[in-house]
């Protein structure tokens, strides 16, 4: 006969590897927003380039902006999960 120890230790190990696997999915979205946010960037200036006939000063502009618009979000997510966090620890 098993004891409850081991049910609950197997099902403590499942919990933790649940949790592991949403914070890989968590981090990899991050990653995914800035590259997405520079590369709308890219394209947005370039087809402003081509327009204005101005290249590649929107490119560049255009670039930096999403670059930083990534950042921003990178920022504010993990902002969002440390106070998921801090209220986790209050209750």
């Amino acid at each position: 006969m098993r004891g409850g120890k081991e049910t609950g230790e197997k099902e403590a190990g499942k919990k933790k590897n649940v949790s592991l696997g949403r914070d890989m999915v968590w981090l990899s979205t991050l990653g995914i927003n800035l590259v997405l946010a520079g590369a709308a960037g890219v394209f947005i200036g370039y087809y402003l380039d081509k327009w204005l006939k101005t290249q590649p000063v929107m490119t560049i502009v255009f670039f930096c902006i999403g670059t930083l618009a990534g950042f921003r979000q990178i920022y504010k997510e993990v902002r969002k999960l440390g106070n998921d966090g801090k209220n986790d620890e209050h209750r």
